[in-house]
């Protein structure tokens, strides 16, 4: 077999080379290719002890309902460094007989299933088709399977335009030459290590899905199920290949399925203003799939107000002072730092970010911060709190006391963190050679291993106990990617603890490796961290995080200079406004305000602390145009009479406006003058003068918000 073509008219060519089999090669679809046949599309597997498989062989052809399934047999090969680490830091060498070469993997076998799809978006119809893979073997355990394939409209990457948000790389980027470089890692010059972040979590980092597009149609691909799925998508210098490799990730098993990808075409020239619809519609069918999946709610946007300070808090200020000064600017969330006990309230040193322990601190103050929260409650307020899930490594430290009491004084162990540390079995992540997974700049984070029953339990309880007794009902999650979903527990020897080993005790030096050794175990975080979101939610927590991707509210992204092209990508997420530099671009200030709540991007608002006013700018500013003006006010009390009816997203022609229709309602946000034809009598009110009025025709003027029903 060297192709296939499916119902729905997708054509799909096989790459052989003398028996071997590479991998999918062309795909076309409406006499389009949808991919260059330069680099074949197939797997990548390579296990944790290094065993590599290769010279994959076609051995079973089955014919299924709406598609087909290959089934191939390999060779493995034990090559290059393991995933495993020394104690000492370094990669474990495989020192076995490299004269070998590949041998075959009896008892391995990869099954491959393609099925074709066929869906609706944004009122368009895009086909294509599904892949996964099964896998299974009886001796060579695999945490995650590599899919690397590469697509482009036409077969070239020349004039595919990229939408694909995110903080680190424009968010909609057209290739016009095979000398451009484009990749969604992260790369930072100024680091010592410039290279952060390589591959991301699509779903819980990235927007979930690709897209690309021409004058020829829009190519999407996505994984309809909640998956641990880590992404990189580049264009390389002097290719002309958009490459899109996804590691699908698990637990360690001899069994590993992934989950079905897909792949999407609409043929046609669309405009950006229809490029941006149908981007939208595409955010809609993701996110509510995968909140579905997950157990999750959905969450859009509110009014966003911040009091955080680095230096200890004044609660009592803040309610006083700060909360009635959000609130009558519209205000109908508030994010506080994080007051439960921390290195810098609790010890004097770092900042609020290392949780020393899960419970307010004395600083703080657990009846002020019960005040703050009641007084913000009359008045419609939900408070958020900062958190995250790993603890300070101070706490670790002092939870291995010695000796008398010095110059530390020990906070209680009992009840505390440091009591269920010294309990529960697997209290941490550990990383590939047995430490505790911590942050990327210095060892202060310690992430917790939210699988372990233990922990799990003291983190929810604590938790609750916040929501219950001070009523704080939010939280600003601390990027899970960095210290939760996209974590993994390593363990070498899951029989033994993590001990040390020293050349100075003659009861720590080992003896000969055994022919086999304990079992090992990789275990994702991904689906415990989803899982404890639900929880949360369903305790009454709003979920605000600094991920950019799928799930929860989002308060993080590039600078304001880097959306004015894209704002309707950023919808729900929560950023900084800027005046000047909107000036310093040549763009209108209130223009660009005025669009991003128009399209569910929160401007949000600081109340500065130290002179007591209300600013768009963390840590204050004299400057005036970075105070809101009762112009800002009045938009941000609009937004909060339409914001429950912005669903169901429509950009208007040339981007005149943007346009919701949910539950009967109407709401419209224009950016220019432009005329609507309801076809029918309605009420309409414009909510930032109060004017209203009954008619079928409504002449949308200029920076006006209409309520239609």
């Amino acid at each position: 077999m060297n192709s296939i073509k499916l119902k729905n008219g997708v054509s799909i060519g096989f790459q052989k080379d003398k028996g071997a089999f590479l991998g999918l090669s062309s795909v076309e679809m409406d006499g389009i290719s949808l991919r260059s046949q330069k680099r074949p599309m197939f797997v990548s597997i390579r296990n944790p002890w290094g065993i590599r498989l290769l010279n994959y062989r076609l051995a079973r052809t089955e014919k299924i309902s709406s598609g087909v399934r290959l089934k191939f047999q390999m060779d493995k090969i034990a090559d290059g460094p393991m995933d495993w680490q020394l104690h000492e830091c370094r990669p474990v060498q495989n020192v076995g007989d490299w004269s070998a070469g590949p041998q075959k993997a009896d008892g391995t076998i990869l099954t491959l299933e393609i099925k074709e799809v066929s869906r609706k978006i944004g009122g368009r119809m895009f086909a294509g088709f599904s892949y996964r893979y099964f896998y299974k073997s009886k001796d060579i355990p695999i945490y995650y399977i590599q899919d690397r394939g590469t697509w482009e409209i036409i077969g070239k990457s020349i004039g595919n335009e990229l939408w694909f948000r995110n903080a680190n790389f424009p968010s909609i980027h057209k290739i016009s030459s095979a000398k451009e470089h484009f990749s969604s890692e992260w790369y930072l010059e100024s680091c010592a290590n410039s290279n952060i972040f390589q591959f991301l979590p699509l779903q819980t980092h990235l927007q979930g899905f690709t897209m690309a597009a021409s004058d020829k149609g829009i190519l999407m691909t996505w994984c309809p199920k909640v998956s641990h799925i880590r992404t990189l998508i580049e264009k390389q210098r002097g290719t002309d290949e958009i490459i899109h490799i996804h590691e699908h990730c698990g637990d360690l098993s001899y069994s590993f399925n992934t989950e079905a990808m897909e792949v999407l075409f609409a043929k046609g020239d669309f405009d950006r203003v229809e490029r941006a619809n149908i981007h939208g519609a595409m955010i809609d069918l993701v996110y509510d799939t995968l909140h579905a999946e997950a157990g999750l709610k959905r969450e859009y946007a509110s009014t966003y107000g911040q009091i955080e300070e680095w230096v200890d808090a004044d609660l009592n200020l803040y309610r006083k002072e700060g909360l009635p000064a959000l609130a009558d600017a519209g205000m109908k969330e508030i994010e506080l730092a994080n007051h439960f006990q921390n290195n810098m309230n609790t010890w004097g040193v770092g900042n609020f970010c290392c949780t020393v322990d899960l419970k307010v601190s004395e600083n703080a103050g657990e009846e002020k911060l019960r005040a703050f929260c009641h007084d913000a409650s009359k008045r419609g307020i939900r408070v958020l709190m900062w958190g995250n899930t790993s603890i300070s490594s101070l706490t670790v430290k002092f939870a291995q006391r010695n000796g008398r009491e010095k110059g530390i004084k020990f906070l209680p162990e009992k009840g505390s963190i440091m009591e269920v540390l010294q309990n529960a079995k697997h209290p941490f992540v550990r990383n590939s050679y047995g430490a505790i997974e911590a942050d990327h700049y210095t060892p202060e984070f310690c992430v917790l291993n939210i699988r372990d029953p233990d922990v799990r339990k003291y983190w929810l309880k604590s938790w609750k106990n916040l929501n219950e007794k001070a009523g704080i009902a939010g939280i600003f999650l601390d990027s899970s990617f960095n210290l939760s979903s996209d974590k993994f527990n390593w363990q070498f020897n899951r029989e033994s603890g993590p001990e040390g080993a020293t050349v100075d005790q003659s009861n720590l030096l080992g003896g000969q490796r055994p022919g086999k050794t304990s079992p090992s175990s990789i275990d994702t975080m991904y689906f415990a961290h989803l899982s404890l979101i639900a929880e949360m939610q369903k305790m009454g927590y709003r979920y605000c995080c600094e991920d950019s991707g799928v799930f929860g509210l989002h308060r993080n992204g590039p600078d304001i200079a880097k959306r004015f092209d894209n704002l309707f990508l950023w919808n729900d997420f929560i950023t900084s406004f800027n005046a000047n530099a909107v000036s310093e671009a040549g763009c209108d200030p209130d223009d660009i305000f005025f669009r991003g709540l128009a399209y569910r991007l929160i401007w949000g608002l600081f109340w500065d602390v130290p002179s007591q006013k209300l600013s768009f700018r963390y840590g204050g500013s004299s400057d005036p145009e970075d105070t809101p003006r009762e112009w800002h006010i009045n938009l941000y009390k609009a937004y909060n009479e339409t914001s429950e009816f912005m669903r169901n997203r429509t950009i208007c022609q040339e981007e005149a406006g943007v346009r919701y229709d949910h539950d009967g309602k109407t709401v419209i946000w224009a950016f220019h003058d432009f005329p609507v034809d309801f076809k029918e009598t309605v009420d309409v009110c414009e909510l930032t003068g109060g004017t209203k009025t009954r008619t079928k025709i409504l002449n949308a003027e200029s920076k006006n918000v209409y309520f239609i029903q």
